[in-house]
Order: C-alpha cells, then structure tokens, then sequence
C-alpha cells in the first residue's frame, strides 16, 4: 500500500468537499458515502483522517476558530475588554465564514449528537475567548464580574444553544436576548449595546430565512 505523501492536503480536501456537502444538502442529509464518492476516495481513506461525519464537522469548527481573521480584534490595543468582546459578539454574527458555518447546523433540535458538539465546541474553543477579553476588562475597569470563566463557558451555553436552538418566533429569541442583557447587565458585564441588539436582530432574520427554505 502507498504511503500518502501529503496527509495534510488530503485533509484539506475531504473537510473542503464536506463543507461543500452539508451546505449544499444539509447536514442530516449528507451520508458519509455521499463525501466518499464526491472525493473519489475510499471509505479507509477518509476514515483514514476522520472518524466520523460528526468528526469532520466539528473540525471544521476548529478549522473557522484557526482560520478566522476576525480575532484580530483582540490585539487591538485601543479598545477596553468590554469593547473588544461586543465588537467580537458583533462579528460573530455578522461573519460570512460564522455564518456559513451555522448555516449547516441550522435545524439541529433533534440532533443530540449536533447538540453535544455545538455543546463542546462552544466551551473548547470560544469559551477562552471570551474569557480572555473579561479578564482584560477586569484589569481596565472596563467590567467587574467576579466569574470571568464561569460567565464565558454559561454565556456561550445560552447564546448558542437556549436562545440560538430553542427560539421559534423573532419575539421569543429577542426576549431571551433581553433577558440576557439583563443578566450580563446585572453581573458588570454590560455587553449588549442597542447596536449588538440591532445585529442579533438581522441575525434572526436570516435565520429564519434559512429554516422556511428547508
């Protein structure tokens, strides 16, 4: 058997085709066999780097957190914490690669398996994030939380998976936002701006429009 002299193209490859795959048919709708046949590949070869489907997804993931030039933010030496997080929030939901990316988890309510990933990948990869920027804050005075690390890991529970997955109507996400202001508010996190709100609200919209496409 030959040896792949360049695994890391390879890899490349399969997560390019992928993506392609699940934006294109969804992910629920896109078989392991179906990347298989587009890549050309045999099935041990793709296994050969990914365990599974859910794998290939959830290094996408990584590979947009690795990839994205948007945390360039964070060396901006201008800004308080407290501004670098809401123009990060901001980005985040405004990001074409962000949202090209949530495109394919878009309808992931019955989905434990995508639920557990969105679960994991929030806290692994975003949650020192956010983390990082409040205890930046911290040191300007630009906010007060006591709970730099419990507040990142809950907040990106609740964006990403109470008020993101389980809101049905732009009335019930809007209001889940409201209530996390106040919350964020109440611990000297005051994080959502009216125009952070005005982008979650564009951000609905398309969301939305994603879900009456499907």
């Amino acid at each position: 058997m030959s040896r792949n002299k360049y695994p890391e193209q390879t890899r490349k490859k399969i997560l390019e085709v992928s993506f392609r795959l699940f934006s294109e048919k969804g992910y629920d709708h896109t078989t392991l066999q179906d990347i298989v046949t587009a890549l050309g590949m045999s099935k041990g070869a793709v296994y050969h780097h990914f365990k599974s489907k859910e794998d290939i997804l959830d290094h996408l993931y990584d590979q947009y957190y690795v990839d994205s030039h948007m945390f360039d933010i964070m060396e901006d030496s201008s800004l308080s914490g407290l501004e670098k997080l809401r123009e990060l929030l901001r980005r985040q939901l405004a990001d074409p690669g962000k949202l090209d990316i949530d495109d394919i988890a878009v309808s992931i309510e019955n989905n434990p398996q995508l639920i557990r990933l969105l679960l994991t990948t929030s806290v692994r990869n975003g949650a020192p994030i956010i983390q990082r920027l409040l205890e930046e804050g911290i040191a300007d005075g630009s906010v007060t939380t006591a709970y730099p690390r419990e507040l990142a890991e809950s907040c990106l529970l609740l964006l990403n998976l109470w008020a993101g997955l389980f809101s049905h109507t732009r009335e019930e996400f809007l209001s889940k936002f409201r209530f996390l202001k106040a919350m964020t508010d109440a611990l000297g996190v005051p994080v959502f701006d009216q125009t952070l709100m005005d982008t979650l609200d564009a951000y609905y919209t398309r969301l939305a429009s994603k879900l009456s496409s499907q």
